[in-house]
């Protein structure tokens, strides 16, 4: 059972978020086989001023 974690910036639509649920699940079944039911996508929002890369936020 895959769990794919995506952890980007807050903003996203919901049509964006279904895009890249499909090709994460297209590209997991094409690759292994398993089976597009048994994968799942999480999507987490993160608030750029809750991110930091290199010792800053970048918010």
């Amino acid at each position: 059972m895959p769990v794919v974690r995506v952890s980007w910036f807050e903003g996203k639509s919901a049509e964006e978020k279904a895009k890249v649920a499909a090709e994460i699940t297209e590209s997991i079944v094409r690759n292994t086989g398993t089976d597009a039911s048994y994968i799942y996508v999480i999507f987490e929002d993160v608030k750029p001023s809750d991110w930091a890369g290199s010792g800053k936020l970048f918010g």
